[in-house]
């Protein structure tokens, strides 16, 4: 009978794993990078670069920095290094008298 009983309960105990890790998950995977200052060139006629720092969470983070060619209107997309909470990301469009910086966003991980 005891047998009867422990095989019983191995859907019921398999079923609580089931439900506590989507849990856990859900747990880590809301602990991001947040309370973010973004920055951008204020020097350049135009902004070149762009920048971004998180004071809160925990993992890393990188800078997405949109340019736009001001001759032929192409569009380049550069990123940062990914940094950990309280150091900064910074990127650059490259040539400052054909890019400049039109979005500053960032991505985590």
């Amino acid at each position: 009978m005891r047998k009867l009983a422990s095989l019983a309960m191995t859907p019921l105990v398999l079923a609580g794993i089931a439900v506590a890790a989507p849990i856990a998950g859900a747990t880590a995977a809301s602990a991001v990078p947040s309370v973010c200052q973004f920055a951008e060139d204020q020097i350049s006629p135009v902004p070149i670069w762009g920048s971004v720092i998180c004071y809160s969470g925990t993992g890393q983070y990188r800078v997405k920095v949109t340019c736009k060619d001001g001759i032929t209107g192409n569009i380049l997309t550069s990123y940062g290094p990914w940094v950990g909470i309280r150091k900064t990301s910074k990127a650059s469009c490259g040539n400052g008298s054909r890019y400049a910086v039109t979005d500053i966003f960032y991505q985590d991980r």
